[in-house]
C-alpha cells in the first residue's frame, strides 16, 4: 500500500455512495465524523453520544476529544460546521428510534456487540468499502482529508491547521498538507505542455513558462511554504540571455 494521502473530492464521492445496507447511515456518520474532525482512528471509535450531544439534547458546536482517547493524551476541542451538526442530529435520531441508547457514556458508534467498535473492526470495514470504492487506503486517510481540505479552506493558514490537528510540531502538520487536486491537474498539464515543446524545438523563455503558472495559486503556495516571494517575483521577471534556458520550478523553490 502507497504512502496515506488525502482523497480527492470525486473519491470521496464514490466512497460515500458504496456504503450500504442496514448500518449506512452509521457508517456515512462516521465518515463524516472522521473527515469534518480530521479523527484518528481510535478517536473516532471512541466518541461517546456525551462527546457530541450536549444536556439539552443538541448537537455540540465544539467537540472535545477527551485526553483517554486522544494520542499523547492531549485534549484538543474542535468546531464544527452546521452541515456536519444536522448530520450528526439526523444520525442521533435514528439512534433514538433503533433503540441504542443517547446516555452521555454510550458509544456513538456502537457495535454489534453493543459497546464501541474497535480500531480493528473499523480498519477491516474500511478496507471492504475502499475496495468496493477502487481505492487503496487507510483509515487514517480520513485525517489527511480533513486536515487538508482544512488547510485550503483556511486558505492556507498553516497555524490554524495546526491547532485544529492538535500538532504540537508546526512540521508535524506540513506532512499533512499539499496543494489541492485542481492545482495539481494544472501544474502537472503545463509541465506536461513545456517538455513537448521543448522536444518539438518550441523553446519558451524562463518568463513565459513561468507566465504559464498562476502568481495566485503558486506564489501563495511557495509563500505559505515560507520562500521568499520577493525574490522569486524579481526572478520571474528576469530576461534571460539564451531563449533555451529555462529555469525550473524546483530551482524556484530553493530560493530562500
Amino acid at each position: 500500500m502507497s504512502t496515506t494521502r488525502a482523497l480527492e473530492k470525486q473519491e470521496i464521492h464514490h466512497l460515500f455512495a458504496c456504503i450500504e445496507g442496514t448500518f449506512a447511515l452509521r457508517n456515512q456518520t462516521m465518515l463524516v465524523c472522521g473527515i469534518a474532525m480530521a479523527l484518528r482512528a481510535t478517536e473516532l471509535v471512541s466518541l461517546n453520544v456525551g462527546d457530541v450531544l450536549a444536556s439539552n439534547g443538541e448537537v455540540k458546536t465544539y467537540v472535545t476529544i477527551r485526553p483517554e482517547t486522544a494520542k499523547f493524551s492531549k485534549e484538543r476541542t474542535i468546531r464544527i460546521g452546521e452541515k456536519v451538526k444536522r448530520a450528526i442530529a439526523g444520525f442521533m435520531a435514528h439512534k433514538g428510534d433503533t433503540g441504542e441508547s443517547l446516555a452521555p457514556d454510550a458509544p456513538l458508534f456502537v457495535s454489534r456487540q453493543g459497546g464501541h467498535r474497535t480500531r480493528q473492526t473499523l480498519f477491516l470495514w474500511m478496507k471492504k468499502i475502499f475496495e468496493a470504492a477502487g481505492l487503496e487506503e487507510s483509515p487514517h486517510c480520513l485525517r489527511k482529508t480533513g486536515a487538508t481540505a482544512y488547510y485550503l479552506q483556511s486558505n492556507y493558514d498553516l497555524l490554524a491547521t495546526q491547532e485544529f490537528l492538535g500538532h504540537a510540531d508546526p512540521s508535524t502538520t506540513r506532512r499533512y498538507i499539499g496543494l489541492d487536486t485542481e492545482q495539481l491537474i494544472e501544474y502537472s498539464e503545463k509541465l506536461s505542455e513545456f517538455l513537448f515543446d521543448s522536444i518539438r524545438g518550441e523553446f519558451n523563455t524562463s518568463s513565459q513558462m513561468l507566465n504559464s503558472f498562476s502568481d495566485s495559486d503558486l506564489f501563495m503556495e511557495l509563500h505559505e511554504r515560507g520562500y521568499d516571494v520577493g525574490a522569486l517575483s524579481q526572478q520571474r521577471h528576469q530576461k534571460t540571455k539564451t531563449a533555451t534556458k529555462v529555469v525550473s520550478i524546483n530551482a524556484l523553490r530553493r530560493v530562500k
